[in-house]
């Protein structure tokens, strides 16, 4: 087998789950077996009072909110609006933008390979013809989108929403497992089932609906609006150039804020209904690790063959775990203060770790502990290491003369790629020293240059190298005016027009969160400091079994992802930067 050793940037969402969505709804699930009783009421103490650091901030509705009321209550509330807009749901889900790991990355030379998206992107003409009609739509690189909706106040930055067009494919075999068919778009009063439904169509096209809401009432913005969608996402985004583009029209630092898919839409937990949006996310680092070594007859075989040694170096790596964190520099501190600080039945001693956890070794100890002990919530505070893929051996009774093996590693950001391979490459160096191998090394960044660390020996070589690469994120900054209006604008929609009658005591808590995934927003980091990972609405995407059988959402949320983008638009366009 021939080794690849090149090194790419990007991620493979086909294997995560969402983003933050995973995240905080793992965070949410242990702390509910969590309750155990206090012991010694003297833990709580009377500087609670003075260690708030959870920026949740109050309800934002946008300054001309009245004039538009009748919109977002019909919105929200009208069955003949509900239907119309069921429709466009049913027609979106019911073309395939099936992406597949195979695609072609040269789009020009291979058109015929991507027709379906010609198909979706007439229906999406057909379908929203005001909103074609004012806006000038860019198509970049043949098949990603970006419409642009001018603003009247070319000093203003113009503010990005986010969504793709593409989504994960159907496994054949899993057909019969469906209880609709994954692309007919049923609608059983309440639910919308169908591939691309949750991941991500409903906020596709309820961006576009609520543009054209607005339209129709008359409204022109301020602040220009753009419109972005890869036809990527599933498969890396390579393809999508749409970043790009929109920075050399306007330039690096240039966007007031960008919304794309990601977050924990509503959950209940302890007490407290809790929004998490993505304000950072993990690296990603793909890696391979090889052995060459004499073949032969497997009549005479060494004391371990390659495959042997191979599975050795998998029990050093997976014995050999990242160490935790839980610092202010990661958004999942904040999603647990801002769940100590409102819950009203949080563990009291859990409660005052998490408060105390950056001034008592102890206390942070005890969270982290805490954390780590369940799979689901301990990749939130650590770098995982996952492997996934093992080739070797071509006949047996024949010793394999090739091993390689492939790990993903999703990296925290209180870590890098340079100190991650360097795990990694001390695991293979433990194992090169217990078999008397040679050892290569191909360093990330290091443009393919060759360390030859060990020279090769009679027992074979082994080598190391980077596949995909990708830093974590930038941190959205948070408690800012910026992060005030979209917490805010996320609180009314779903505290005065969704639910008001649920509301009108207790309130819905909105936090920063970590996304393990990588969304296309990785592709905007240049463009502005403030990247929103956020699908309004009822069902966290993982919840509603995005990438799997059975995908569906909850129309309410559909309709509520509408309200919130018409009072976003309408919020933001009153700001000044």
């Amino acid at each position: 087998m021939e080794k690849m050793k090149t090194i790419t940037t990007g991620g493979n969402k086909a294997l995560n789950l969402s983003m933050a969505a995973v995240s905080a709804l793992s965070v949410l699930f242990i702390i509910t077996n969590y309750l155990f009783p206090l012991q010694g009421s003297h833990i709580l103490n009377t500087y609670y009072h003075e260690l708030p650091k959870c920026p949740h901030l109050g309800k934002q509705p946008p300054p001309n909110y009245n004039t538009y009321a009748l919109l977002l209550e019909t919105i929200i509330n009208d069955e003949v609006f509900r239907n119309q807009s069921v429709v466009k749901m049913q027609r979106a889900v019911q073309h395939d933008t099936t992406s597949y790991d195979n695609e072609p990355i040269n789009v020009g030379d291979n058109l015929s390979e991507f027709t379906r998206f010609e198909l979706w992107h007439d229906f999406l003409n057909r379908t929203f013809p005001i909103f074609h009609n004012l806006t000038t739509l860019h198509k970049v690189n043949h098949f990603g989108l970006v419409y642009i909706w001018q603003g009247s106040d070319t000093s203003l930055k113009p503010l990005l929403l986010m969504a793709h067009q593409d989504t994960t494919p159907v496994d054949p075999s899993s057909l019969d497992q469906w209880i609709y068919p994954p692309f007919d778009g049923h609608y059983d009063g309440k639910y919308l089932h169908g591939r691309g439904s949750a991941d991500c169509k409903d906020l596709l096209i309820g961006q576009i609906e609520a543009a054209e809401e607005l339209m129709k009432t008359g409204f022109s913005p301020k602040r220009t609006i753009i419109f972005s969608y890869g036809f990527d996402e599933e498969i890396t985004g390579v393809r999508n150039h749409n970043a790009k583009f929109i920075e050399d029209i306007y330039g690096p630092k240039s966007l007031y804020a960008v919304m794309d898919e990601g977050g924990v839409s509503l959950m209940d937990i302890a007490g407290s209904t809790m929004a998490v949006v993505g304000t950072g996310e993990k690296g990603y680092f793909d890696l391979a690790i090889s052995i060459d070594k004499k073949g032969g007859h497997s009549s005479v075989p060494p004391d371990h063959t390659a495959i042997g040694i191979i599975g050795d170096l998998i029990v050093q790596i997976e014995n050999n775990k990242f160490p935790t964190y839980f610092v202010q520099s990661n958004p999942t501190f904040f999603q647990y203060v801002c769940l100590a600080e409102n819950s009203i039945d949080l563990d009291p001693q859990l409660k005052h770790d998490i408060l105390y956890s950056q001034i008592d070794d102890e206390a942070n100890k005890n969270v982290r502990s805490f954390i780590n002990r369940d799979r689901l919530t301990s990749y939130a505070i650590k770098t995982t290491q996952a492997l996934d893929i093992i080739h070797g051996g071509v006949k047996v009774n024949a010793l394999p003369e090739y091993v390689e093996l492939n790990i993903n590693a999703r990296v925290t950001l209180e870590e890098d790629i340079s100190l991650v391979f360097e795990k990694f490459l001390n695991d293979v160096e433990v194992i090169a020293k217990k078999y008397n191998l040679g050892l290569t090394i191909f360093y990330p960044y290091s443009n393919h240059t060759e360390v030859e660390l060990y020279p090769p020996t009679e027992n074979g070589v082994l080598s190391i190298w980077p596949i995909n690469v990708l830093e974590p994120s930038p941190i959205t900054p948070v408690g800012d005016r910026r992060w005030e209006i979209f917490a805010g604008t996320l609180r009314h929609v779903y505290e005065n027009l969704a639910y008001p009658d649920k509301y009108k005591d207790n309130m819905v808590v909105v936090s920063p969160g970590l996304g393990t995934g990588n969304t296309d927003t990785k592709l905007y980091w240049n463009l502005t400091d403030h990247i929103y990972r956020y699908r309004p609405g009822v069902l966290p995407s993982v919840t509603a079994n995005s990438h799997g059988i059975n995908e569906y959402i909850e129309f309410d949320g559909h309709l509520q992802i509408i309200a919130f983008t018409i009072e976003y638009i309408l919020s933001v366009d009153e700001e000044q930067d």
